[in-house]
């Protein structure tokens, strides 16, 4: 194989390598994501290496190697998070308010981080969300607002995008039952959720 058309191909990767850092940067995959496909992009610079310094036919044979494969799209399609469940304590009581979709974590689980952020609420800390790994590609958000903590479990890693999304839901949802919150008179079976839109759509894809 010619060499420019070696080289042409480990120029295409480093184009791409420069896409998916600058995805990563803007929040819109996650860590995950990143790592598998970083690897793989590097994987296929190290076989065009050996194909730079093989015969014509081995090299022929080794790019063909670095192309097998399913292709990247696939790879990054199959780790995209998907919201699976909600939960959504209320400050003010401790208390569930409600859970929407699939929300299986054992209250145990949840606890400790609820408790340091009532404890930052108290004290009039700033809170940035959490994300944590709940079991093998179970992932969870907590999100804490003027009035209600919502923690999120997802399939797969979250990216910084999806949690800006729930933290824009939160606001919405805030803001639209407000009154009910600072009446001390919440009922849950009133409460407008936007999250809803948020849930469902990805269990869907999930399906």
């Amino acid at each position: 194989m010619p060499d420019d058309k070696i080289q042409a191909f480990k120029a295409t990767l480093q184009q791409k390598i420069q896409t998916l850092i600058t995805e990563f940067a803007e929040g819109t995959i996650s860590r995950e994501q990143f790592h598998a496909i970083y690897e793989r992009y590097t994987g296929q610079i190290a076989l065009a290496d050996m194909a730079g310094s093989a015969n014509e036919n081995s090299a022929a044979a080794i790019i063909s190697m670095a192309q097998d494969g399913p292709p990247t799209i696939a790879v990054k399609e199959s780790m995209i998070a998907k919201a699976i469940g909600m939960a959504i304590y209320d400050h003010r009581s401790g208390t569930l308010l409600e859970t929407l979709g699939a929300f299986d974590v054992p209250p145990d689980k949840l606890a400790p981080i609820l408790n340091d952020f009532s404890l930052m609420i108290e004290n009039r800390k700033r809170l940035e969300r959490e994300v944590r790994k709940f079991a093998a590609r179970k992932w969870l958000v907590f999100a804490a607002g003027r009035f209600t903590t919502v923690v999120t479990l997802f399939y797969n890693e979250p990216s910084e995008a999806q949690g800006r999304e729930i933290a824009r839901l939160h606001h919405d949802f805030e803001q639209a039952n407000q009154p009910a919150f600072t009446s001390g008179k919440v009922d849950a079976g009133k409460l407008a959720y936007p999250f809803l839109v948020f849930v469902q759509k990805k269990v869907q894809k999930k399906g």
